[in-house]
């Protein structure tokens, strides 16, 4: 009876060890994926700031999680997920490129003067450069003047419209597609300022969110 007893006490112990381990090994399993969730929030974040930081987040990222093939799967899933739901929101996750290079010359929204107030629906940019680059890829929808914009293009990119004022003349025609970076047309040499419009859902938005002139 005692072996017996002590055989049984001993396999209660051994059960009760393994479940405290098992509690244990799920807390720390719970506190990784948390943690994993935090981080490539971070790095999708970061991203949108900083390439090398963000290169260090992942270096972290790896580093904290390559000893568990499960969570590295579960940091995967994590990425893909955040991504997708990111990238849906307007201009996050995204490198544009810079149409020219130069100085703001009109802001976006109210401008004021002396002599009148006007809200500027895109903004104006004053550069020493001829050649105007796709801000994104996308469709020309149409190639015109008008007084207000003298030479324009547009560009349908999914939900947005790009509109590209100013131009004196132009390197492409309605129904192409273009790449982000290709030449689209060149400013007036003796007035070389570009006017640049970005539109979603009937509303206009600042385009200085999706490049940064100094670069």
């Amino acid at each position: 009876m005692y072996w017996k007893g002590g055989g049984e006490m001993n396999k209660l112990t051994k059960k009760r060890i393994n479940i405290k381990r098992k509690e244990t090994f799920n807390k720390k399993l719970a506190l990784q994926v948390i943690f994993s969730i935090v981080l490539v929030a971070a790095v999708i974040v970061t991203k949108n700031i900083n390439s090398d930081l963000s290169k260090r987040f992942i270096e972290a990222a790896d580093e904290k999680m390559g000893a568990s093939i499960e969570l590295l799967e579960v940091r995967d899933t994590i990425a893909q997920g955040f991504t997708a739901a990111i990238n849906k929101l307007p201009f996050v996750g995204k490198e544009e490129t810079t149409p020219v290079m130069g100085t703001l010359y009109r802001k976006y929204g109210l401008n004021k003067t002396d002599d009148v107030s006007y809200y500027n629906h895109g903004i104006d940019i004053k550069t020493e450069t001829q050649s105007v680059k796709a801000i994104t890829e996308g469709k020309v929808m149409s190639i015109g003047n008008n007084e207000k914009l003298t030479g324009y293009i547009v560009i349908q990119d999914d939900d947005r419209t790009f509109i590209y004022g100013k131009i004196n003349e132009t390197f492409v025609k309605e129904g192409d597609n273009i790449s982000k970076g290709d030449v689209i047309g060149a400013l007036n040499e003796e007035n070389m300022i570009l006017h640049i419009e970005v539109w979603e859902d009937g509303a206009s938005i600042n385009p200085s969110s999706l490049f940064d002139l100094t670069e």
